[in-house]
């Protein structure tokens, strides 16, 4: 009955991440499929491929759900997959600036037969990029920690279709998507800003950043699902970078302690303001203020 379930649970996370993935593909090489068959692992579990990079030879993208990690309960796990070691390896240099491995594995660090961890996966490694080197394959991939349950696990495949995105664009060298032509539609440097985008957005990153605040606006405290309901306002949101436009220069790297969860409004009002990393705690007070004067009797 828990295989069964499991089986099930995996082919339909496949399934919805498959399924979001198709709509974001254009200008990349992914090509998607539609999973329908789940194949059994060495790792005491299964994986179902959604997708590869244009053809056979090219890295392919799967969803497994297995013991690897080390741990008793089998967890989620979105990853590139590759026979020809050298391609995934010339990919995950393309995007170590924006996920670089927590950690990278080889033969050495695995069991024999059933394949685990010798040293079981730490809490602060999941939901982060895993390289795994060996003879004959290499895989880069993320793991989730959350258990089986009945539920979709929407927090996953928010990560899963995100890196999967992040990285297909890399593959082909094309640009992150980015909201430039509406966030920055009077800034005087907006060409710097584009180009500071280009460079070093990162759609991983950015879906970190939206869960680590549970996608609640962090100026005015709107959450979109609140105001437009489940279907049609779940996790949205918008990610603000805090970063000084004065500082853009020079950075190369972007952490999630740089990125602010907002609501469209409010994302467009701190691109009107002065490109400080405060001007988001300006903002909020700008809110409170206008609030509180609404409040007060005639």
């Amino acid at each position: 009955m828990v295989t069964r379930h499991n089986k099930r649970w995996l082919l339909t996370t496949a399934k919805h991440v498959a399924l979001q993935l198709k709509t974001r593909r254009a200008g990349t090489p992914l090509r998607v499929r539609m999973p329908y068959r789940i194949v059994p692992t060495n790792t005491d579990g299964w994986r179902v491929i959604v997708g590869d990079l244009g053809d056979a030879s090219q890295p392919r993208l799967e969803v497994w759900l297995d013991r690897f990690p080390g741990y008793e309960n089998r967890k989620l796990y979105a990853c590139f997959y590759s026979w020809k070691n050298a391609n995934l390896l010339k990919l995950t240099k393309k995007v170590a600036r924006k996920l670089p491995p927590v950690r990278v594995v080889s033969e050495a660090d695995t069991t024999d037969g059933l394949v685990m961890l010798n040293h079981r996966l730490r809490r602060s490694e999941f939901n982060l990029p895993i390289l795994e080197k060996y003879s004959d394959a290499t895989f880069f991939g993320i793991y989730d920690q959350t258990p089986p349950s009945v539920d979709l696990n929407r927090s996953f495949c928010d990560r899963a279709i995100a890196f999967f995105e992040e990285v297909s664009r890399a593959a082909s060298g094309s640009n992150q998507r980015d909201e430039s032509h509406d966030v920055y539609p009077q800034y005087e440097n907006r060409r710097r800003v584009v180009s500071h985008l280009r460079r070093e957005r990162s759609t991983y990153l950015a879906v970190e950043r939206k869960l680590l605040d549970g996608f609640k606006c962090q100026a005015c405290a709107m959450r979109f699902q609140d105001v437009y309901g489940e279907k049609l306002g779940a996790a949205f949101a918008e990610a603000h970078h805090l970063i000084p436009l004065s500082k853009l220069k020079g950075r190369v790297r972007t952490e999630i302690e740089d990125l602010r969860t907002v609501c469209a409004n409010c994302h467009r009002m701190l691109h009107k303001m002065e490109g400080k990393r405060d001007d988001i705690v300006k903002l909020r007070a700008i809110l409170k203020r206008s609030r509180r004067g609404r409040r007060k009797p005639k």
